[in-house]
C-alpha cells in the first residue's frame, strides 16, 4: 500500500499535513508529489487498489488541475482537502468522489482519524 501525498507547500498546510501522514504510514511507504506532471505521471503507472492518495489543493486553481486528471484518480481512495468552504469549491471537489473531504485551515486530525481507519481495514 502506498500513499501518495500531494501538496505543493512547503510551510503550512503542506507541511502539517506531511507531519500527520508520518506518524501513521512508514515513509517508505509516503509519495511526496509536488506538481500536477509528477501526480499524472504516477497515476498513469500500476495502482494498488489499496493505495490511497491525498490532495491538498492549495488554492481553487490547484483544484481545478485535479479535476482535470480524475479519470486517473477514479481507482484511487481519495482523501481531498479543499483551499476554502465556499459551495463552488465544495461541489467541485465532491466530484473527485473523495473517501473524505476536509480544508485547509484545519489541524488535520480529521484527516488522521480516516487515514487510521483506512490502513486498519487492511489487515
Amino acid at each position: 500500500m502506498s500513499v501518495l501525498l500531494y501538496a505543493t507547500a512547503e510551510k503550512g498546510p503542506g507541511e502539517r499535513l506531511r507531519a500527520v501522514v508520518k506518524t501513521f504510514v512508514p515513509e517508505k511507504n509516503i509519495e511526496l508529489l509536488a506538481t500536477i506532471q509528477s501526480l499524472s505521471d504516477r497515476l498513469r503507472e500500476p495502482k494498488d487498489a489499496e493505495d490511497v492518495a491525498i490532495l491538498l489543493a492549495a488554492n481553487r486553481d490547484e483544484l481545478g488541475e485535479f479535476l482535470s486528471v480524475s479519470d486517473l484518480l477514479s481507482d484511487l481512495r481519495i482523501i481531498l482537502v479543499l483551499p476554502d468552504r465556499e459551495d463552488e469549491t465544495v461541489a467541485k471537489g465532491h466530484t473527485l468522489k473523495p473517501r473524505f473531504l476536509s480544508y485547509g485551515d484545519s489541524n488535520f486530525i480529521d484527516v488522521a482519524a480516516v487515514l487510521s481507519k483506512m490502513l486498519a481495514s487492511e489487515d
